[in-house]
């Protein structure tokens, strides 16, 4: 049998004004996969849910969804839910209604629309809320509103624009375990984009970087993270870049071992749950998170680098 991606999006490229802000984006979604897009504000992030969404058309390329061709299909058609960066809940509007809308929107049965948005709330804890108004939700109770009105629809693709960007870091984690519950329990494959490492982290099963319109790794979370494959990677990832004998090299801050043969001068100190260093070295500046106590001329060791292709 021959497996179908859920999604695959084929050297698509966009064009505005003078500024090409996707230039031959090409990847794939599995089924009941979590793909997070990491990148910096401004990579493109935005742009690509917007062209599987069918908000913009791209100006090359092609995106499939099921083996279907949708490049050109009408949004209504493309049965993908979307959560904006900004909710865009309708504060005119209860709670109930806004979970309601789309199912409204479908001419669907009074009835109807009572027993699957009972149904909905309930499944993502808000029932004791659908009287209420957005402005008075809590952050979080906002966030699984928004995720209420996408899931009611029952599409089997969701695309996430950071809707997690304004919340306080507890509710961040809280709704990271949520949005991968949700995929379990509705059976939906999704597609988030973030800036924010931990994101990618948590909820993906895999990762794409993506820098200046570009997609520059993609592959398996773990393979992805720990293994950048370019200093642009490297950087997006957090990582320390240094030069020995002519290479490129990469080190995570956490891989960075107190005692070795580099001698650290200690440029700035920061110590929280964990002490936070930025070091002076041989080889540049050097940023690391131990649990252990530096001082001036205290060795390294960056024996877990690793050699970067360009």
């Amino acid at each position: 049998m021959v497996l179908v991606d859920k999604l695959r999006v084929n050297g698509v490229s966009k064009r505005i004004g003078s500024e090409d802000i996707l230039k031959n984006v090409t990847f794939s979604l599995r089924e009941n996969e979590i793909k997070v897009i990491l990148g910096a504000s401004g990579s493109g992030k935005t742009s690509i849910l917007n062209s599987i969404a069918g908000i913009i058309s791209p100006d090359s390329g092609t995106i499939t969804k099921d083996g279907k061709d949708i490049t050109g299909l009408e949004i209504e058609k493309r049965n993908i839910g979307f959560v904006f960066q900004d909710l865009g809940l309708f504060y005119s509007m209860s709670v109930a209604e806004n979970i309601a809308y789309g199912l409204r929107m479908r001419s669907k049965s009074v009835e109807e629309i009572n027993r699957r948005v009972m149904q909905i709330s309930r499944a993502l804890s808000v029932s004791d809320q659908l009287q209420k108004f957005p402005s008075q939700l809590s952050g979080g109770e906002k966030q699984l509103v928004a995720l209420a009105r996408t899931l009611i629809t029952e599409p089997d693709l969701i695309l996430m624009d950071e809707p997690l960007s304004s919340l306080d870091s507890f509710l961040r984690n809280t709704m990271r375990w949520y949005i991968r519950d949700i995929q379990k329990e509705f059976g939906v494959s999704i597609i988030y984009v973030t800036h924010d490492l931990a994101d990618a982290e948590i909820l993906g099963d895999s990762i794409a970087i993506l820098h200046e319109g570009s997609i520059l790794a993609d592959g398996e979370k773990y393979r992805i993270l720990n293994n950048p494959t370019s200093s642009d990677v490297a950087r997006i990832l957090g990582y320390n870049i240094f030069k020995m004998n002519g290479i490129s090299y990469a080190i995570h801050p956490t891989k960075v071992i107190v005692g070795g043969p580099i001698k650290a001068r200690i440029i700035y100190d920061e110590r929280g749950i964990r002490h936070n260093y930025l070091v002076d070295t041989d080889f540049g500046r050097i940023y690391l998170v131990t649990d252990e106590e530096l001082v001036d001329g205290t060795g390294i060791s960056l024996d877990k680098s690793i050699a970067l292709k360009g």
